[in-house]
């Protein structure tokens, strides 16, 4: 349930859908994080499980048919998901990867400019609290994607400040127990859940989930609240 209402749930199956493996930002971005990974701790996913785990699992709502329109941002991108493949799949789409670590958000920076990403792509290493109030960002986006470890309170918190009016969050989450608690963050930012897309991946048994979360009114000055508020405090009901 959604502010007291059902909201519909998309289907997609993932079996022969392309990963876009042989794109060269796909590849190139791959090549980056094996590099990177035998230096620094970027992902906790085996080598051999990227292209479906991180890759894959990134363009499902491209491959059910969203589109993230003209400007889209990665909420706590860490190595790159699923911003990166994202921007291999939306070409024209301006982006920004937004990592409150400072090391991770350098190396995505370092990547970048050696990419087909610089003309069109930042990375940004600065807390989602702190950046939502930059009138550069606040309310500057089409889309705001998240595959963050956080609750769906918090990420409606600190993604929804970014999207213009009518833009959507779409917060990947291994179920949907978390909807249930989501009305007073959904309330306090004006915005409502509009659709989810389940899937699975090719290796799996379990479904998986990508919540999107639309943008309806205006934005209260408040939030985000101050840098670690959301996540101590988060708005639940």
């Amino acid at each position: 349930m959604s502010g007291g209402r059902e909201f519909p749930i998309e289907r997609v199956s993932l079996e022969g859908a392309s990963p876009l493996e042989s794109h060269p930002l796909v590849q190139g971005h791959l090549e980056w994080l094996e590099r990177e990974s035998r230096i620094h701790n970027l992902t906790s996913v085996p080598k051999q499980d990227w292209l479906e785990r991180h890759v894959l699992d990134s363009l499902a709502p491209a491959i059910a048919g969203w589109d993230v329109g003209e400007r889209f941002l990665d909420l706590g991108s860490g190595a790159g998901f699923p911003g990166v493949p994202l921007a291999a799949r939306f070409e024209e789409a301006a982006f920004t990867l937004l990592e409150s670590k400072a090391k991770p958000a350098n190396l995505l920076g370092q990547f970048m400019a050696t990419s087909s990403l610089r003309s069109r792509g930042e990375a940004l290493a600065e807390r989602a609290e702190t950046a939502a109030h930059h009138p550069s960002r606040r309310g500057q986006y089409s889309v705001v994607v998240t595959r963050a470890v956080a609750s769906l309170p918090v990420l409606i918190e600190l993604g929804t400040p970014f999207l213009r009016k009518g833009g959507e969050l779409w917060c990947w989450k291994s179920d949907l127990e978390e909807v249930v608690g989501a009305g007073a963050a959904l309330s306090a930012l004006s915005a409502e859940i509009s659709h989810t897309l389940r899937y699975r991946l090719p290796s799996e048994t379990r479904d998986r989930y990508v919540i999107s979360i639309r943008r309806m009114g205006d934005l209260d000055s408040r939030y985000p609240r101050k840098p670690g508020i959301p996540s101590k405090r988060p708005l639940i009901r």
